[in-house]
């Protein structure tokens, strides 16, 4: 740039020169000429003699300015192409390929955008920064067109060395010899990366800021949240027109935030599309349902739903009042009922014909399953209110497993199926309420029982998942529909099934279950697939006495 502008000076000054030797020499000769013709006393020569001497120079004059524009034009256009070319090198993405399709070039910004070096880059295919989804009929589209000496134009999806998703508006060139014959490509990009997230979160952020749900979206490692709407901010009790940079460990107490990150726990790791979390806020009671979600960059935030379920609690302590308070009157004379028949049964009020054995018989049974249902349903309006007493202890796991098999064997047979044991060698200690334990053992058991086919077998498990056990529960069913996904664990809901083991029942036994993991800071969850079965565990987190008995031993 420093030498154009030099040679523009250096031509300015040179004309300046030419220009007065031009004026000097016309003035010399005209002086001659008129001379001559004063001599000669031709005064028409004479004046057309200098009207003709002044044309010419006055068009000398005009020509050798028009000719400096020209240059002057010239070397700005010059001046111009060498700024643009060194913009392209400072701004943009710049790579070169041979007619053979490897690189040949790349500039500074190719290497600090991809991670790669020179040297790695020079010999290979563009094809290693293509992602395994890229659109192959658009691949094989600007294929054709740069091959076919045309310009190529289009936004691209990239991937990094180090695996990160990069976003590109690519310019492809072919660049032709002297003959006509495309010798290389020059592929100019612009990194859209940054803009895209920028304009993602702007967009984002514009709908779900007058929500009346709070969302907030944080990070899954470091728990810090980069972004909470209105509704959110007035919850935390933030400015709602300022930011506070916070984490969500300080929304919780200690034993939330555990609780907190164990249910979020499959969803980090793929295991699960969703989780849902409720807990006691001083607001309120509140759901908190969370996605785990990736930007266009590739990276990976948690987005969570706060939603205010006061009014659905009270909802449901008003149906679960209504229906104890017949079930308290229901109870006593059940026990009657039960107990009358249970004697007619036995023979202690003599012996019955065939056809009376049969009938009470039948009558006992589901004597025994209504009763069943008013005692759930007094089981679970002790759990909503807080009255149910829960004595923890540390207890093994693998001893729940093998009585509550033990004890549901009977309910197996009738079922046609079995219960297979399946547990780990090592203690799997809890702190927790035995008898609820073998209480949600024994809803769990009976449904995977029910539903399960004739025949087959219902696998108890314990898994370990680091800082908790897991119990699980695993059948062969028809599997659970994903409409009934969202609300299986809700009072009074069963899931609609077509399998022709399915027994009616009021739909509390899952219901109770949460509620008990939940007093002992548990979660509950199942997966499944319609056809193939079920499995339905829950989580405990280790006994820390057991914990710290293992972490001695350790060390000594």
């Amino acid at each position: 740039m420093k030498t154009i502008i030099a040679d523009y000076k250096h031509s300015r000054a040179r004309d300046i020169w030419f220009v007065i030797a031009i004026v000097t020499s016309v003035l010399a000769v005209g002086l001659t000429v008129v001379s001559v013709l004063f001599e000669q006393s031709d005064t028409f020569v004479l004046a057309t003699g200098f009207i003709l001497l002044l044309s010419a120079t006055v068009s000398g004059v005009m020509n050798l300015f028009r000719s400096r524009a020209v240059s002057a034009r010239i070397a700005a256009n010059k001046l111009a192409l060498q700024l643009h070319e060194k913009a392209l090198e400072e701004h943009t993405i710049v790579s070169i390929t041979g007619h053979d399709g490897k690189v040949i070039e790349v500039n500074q910004n190719f290497c600090e955008t991809f991670g790669y070096a020179v040297h790695e880059m020079i010999g290979q295919t563009p094809c290693i920064l293509y992602p395994e989804d890229t659109n192959k009929t658009v691949h094989e589209e600007m294929l054709r067109t740069i091959r076919d000496g045309n310009v190529w134009t289009g936004p691209q999806r990239l991937r990094s060395k180090a695996g990160k998703s990069v976003t590109v508006q690519t310019s492809i060139f072919p660049k032709a010899d002297e003959y006509g014959t495309i010798r290389e490509f020059v592929t100019i990009q612009t990194d859209l990366s940054d803009a895209l997230a920028e304009s993602a979160k702007s967009g984002r952020h514009s709908v779900i800021e007058a929500l009346p749900d709070g969302v907030f979206i944080y990070d899954p490692e470091s728990f810090a949240i980069s972004y909470g709407n209105e509704t959110f901010r007035k919850r935390v009790g933030w400015a709602t027109d300022v930011w506070q940079p916070i984490s969500v460990t300080t929304l919780f107490s200690e034993d939330e935030l555990k609780l907190f990150r164990r249910y979020l726990m499959p969803l980090i790791h793929g295991e699960a599309t969703r989780t849902v979390f409720e807990f006691q806020h001083d607001s309120g009671p509140v759901e908190v349902v969370t996605h785990l979600v990736e930007d266009v960059d590739g990276k990976r935030n948690l987005v969570s739903v706060v939603r205010d379920i006061e009014e659905r609690k009270k909802a449901e302590q008003l149906k679960l009042s209504s229906v104890s308070t017949v079930s308290h009157e229901l109870r006593t004379p059940l026990t009657s009922i039960k107990g009358a028949l249970r004697l007619l049964e036995s023979g202690v009020m003599g012996q019955l014909s065939p056809d009376v054995t049969k009938l009470v018989g039948v009558a006992h049974r589901n004597s025994e399953r209504l009763l069943a249902i008013v005692n759930d349903i007094l089981t679970l309006e002790e759990l909503h209110f807080g009255e149910m007493a829960i004595k923890t202890k540390d207890v093994d796991l693998r001893d729940i497993l093998n009585e509550a098999a033990e004890a549901n064997a009977t309910y197996a047979a009738e079922c046609n199926v079995s219960f297979v044991v399946d547990t780990t060698l090592e203690p799997a200690f809890v702190h927790a309420d035995p008898d609820r334990l073998m209480q949600v053992m024994s809803n769990l058991m009976s449904n995977a029982a029910k539903f399960s086919p004739s025949g087959s077998g219902v696998n108890l498990r314990i898994l370990d998942h680091a800082s908790s056990w897991r119990v699980c529960v695993e059948d062969k069913g028809p599997g659970i529909p994903e409409s009934a996904r969202e609300k299986l664990f809700d009072s009074f809901i069963q899931a609609e099934t077509m399998h022709e083991k399915a027994i009616p029942s009021t739909g509390l036994g899952l219901t109770i279950c949460r509620e008990i993991i939940r007093r002992h800071g548990g979660r509950i969850a199942f997966d499944t697939e319609v056809g193939q079965g079920s499995t339905f565990y829950f989580e405990l987190e280790k006994s820390a006495e057991i914990k710290r008995s293992a972490d001695l031993s350790a060390v000594a």
